[in-house]
C-alpha cells in the first residue's frame, strides 16, 4: 500500500516489452485466422488483417513508440501505454515506415495486404453484400489463395527484419499450419494441370511454388540469368535468377528466387557468395552510361528503397538489393534520378518515391 497522501507511481511496459507483446498478439491472430478458416471465413479474414497490421506496427514501434500515434506531436507516454491513445491506420503505418524508418514494403506485398484488408472492411461494414460470397468452393479457394500469398509476404518481411529473429519458431509453426490450405487449392491446381503440362511440353520449365506448394510455377525463357516466374494456382509472382559459383574450379550454377535472395555460399563447394559478387555477375549493361559522368543516370528501386541499386542486365533492369526486375526505368522530373518501373505523372510537382517534388516547397505549414 502506498503511504497516506502519496499517489502510487504508474508502471508501464517498456518499448521492448510492447514490441514482444504486439508480435505475440499478431501470431495469436494468425493462429485464430487459420483455425477459423473452415468455420467462418469472415472472422478468418478479420483476424488475418489484424495480424498484418500488428506486425507492421511492431516494426514501426522499433523506430519510436510515438510513431504509432495518429498525432506523434501530441504524444503522451501515459495515455499511449495505457491503451487510451488513437493509433495509426495501416496506410499511415506503411507510409511512416518508408519516410521515417527507411523501411519500404515491396509493392507486391502492399498489394496483397491491401486486398486482404479491403476484404476485411467489406465483411465488417457491408456484411449484407458479402454474406454468402465465400461459402462456395470457388470462394474458399480464393480466400485460401489470398491468405497463402499474405503469409508469404509476411514471412519474407519477418525474415529480413532482424528484430523478429527470436520468433523463428512461431514463423515455422504458422507455415506448418498453412499447409491445410492446400486442400482448398488442390482443385484449382487440378483444373489448371493441362496448362502446366502444355508449358512443359513446349519445353518450358515448371518449379514448386513458395506460396501454395504446388508444382505450378511457369518459368519463362530467361533473359540472360533472369527468368520471370508466375504460379498458375495462386498469386505468386517473381523471378528466378541463376548465377555461377565464383570458384573457378567449381562453376556450379546457383539458382535463387527474388523472394529468397542468393544463398551465402555455393551449395556444392561451399565457396562464399556475396551480394557484391552477385551484382557484378548480373551487371552486364552499358546502357546506364558508365563511362560518361554527365550522361550517367543513377536508378533507385521503389520496392526496397534501394539507393542507386538498380543495374542493367541484358535488356532488363534489376535491383541488386531485392532483385526486383522491370523492362525499364523513368527519370523523376524533380530530382532527376531514375526509378525502376517508372515515376508518377507530373513527377516534377509530386516527386517520386525518393523525393517530395516541387509542390512540397509551396505546401502550407
Amino acid at each position: 500500500m502506498p503511504e497516506k497522501g502519496k499517489q502510487a507511481k504508474a508502471t508501464f511496459m517498456t518499448e521492448a516489452e510492447l514490441f514482444d507483446a504486439l508480435t505475440k498478439s499478431a501470431f495469436e491472430f494468425l493462429h485464430r485466422s487459420i483455425d477459423e478458416f473452415e468455420k467462418s471465413h469472415k472472422f478468418s479474414t478479420i483476424h488475418f488483417a489484424i495480424a498484418i497490421e500488428l506486425f507492421l506496427k511492431a516494426k514501426l514501434m522499433r523506430e519510436h513508440w510515438s510513431l504509432l500515434l495518429e498525432k506523434p506531436d501530441h504524444a503522451e507516454r501515459a495515455s499511449f501505454f495505457s491503451g487510451d491513445a488513437k493509433t495509426v491506420t495501416i496506410e499511415q503505418t506503411i507510409e511512416r515506415l518508408r519516410r521515417i524508418a527507411s523501411v519500404t514494403i515491396p509493392q507486391n506485398s502492399k498489394d496483397i495486404f491491401g486486398t486482404i484488408i479491403r476484404h476485411r472492411n467489406k465483411m465488417v461494414h457491408f456484411a449484407h453484400v458479402v454474406e454468402n460470397d465465400d461459402e462456395d468452393e470457388e470462394g474458399k479457394a480464393k480466400l485460401a489463395e489470398e491468405q497463402c500469398a499474405g503469409w508469404l509476404a509476411l514471412r519474407t518481411l519477418l525474415a529480413q527484419w532482424q528484430e523478429f529473429e527470436k520468433f523463428s519458431n512461431d514463423v515455422a509453426h504458422i507455415s506448418f499450419k498453412m499447409e491445410r490450405y492446400r486442400a482448398y487449392l488442390k482443385k484449382v491446381f487440378e483444373s489448371r494441370a493441362q496448362d502446366v503440362q502444355k508449358h512443359i511440353d513446349s519445353g518450358g520449365k515448371v518449379s514448386k511454388c513458395r506460396s501454395c506448394g504446388f508444382e505450378a510455377v511457369e518459368v519463362s525463357d530467361p533473359i540472360g540469368a533472369i527468368a520471370y516466374a508466375k504460379c498458375l494456382v495462386c498469386r505468386y509472382n517473381g523471378s528466378e535468377i541463376t548465377v555461377a559459383c565464383q570458384n573457378e574450379d567449381c562453376g556450379e550454377s546457383i539458382c535463387f528466387t527474388s523472394y529468397d535472395g542468393p544463398p551465402d555460399k555455393c551449395p556444392k563447394c561451399e565457396e562464399e557468395l556475396t551480394k557484391d559478387e552477385v551484382r557484378d555477375f548480373l551487371d552486364t549493361g552499358e546502357g546506364v552510361h558508365k563511362d560518361n559522368y554527365f550522361d550517367h543516370v543513377p536508378v533507385n528501386c521503389p520496392q526496397c528503397s534501394g539507393y542507386h541499386t538498380v543495374i542493367e542486365h541484358e535488356s532488363i533492369y534489376v535491383c541488386s538489393e531485392c532483385y526486383e526486375t522491370d523492362d525499364g526505368y523513368e527519370v523523376c522530373g524533380y530530382c532527376s534520378e531514375g526509378q525502376l518501373g517508372g515515376v508518377p505523372e507530373h513527377s516534377y510537382l509530386v516527386g517520386c518515391e525518393f523525393c517530395e517534388g516541387a509542390a512540397e516547397r509551396y505546401k502550407d505549414d
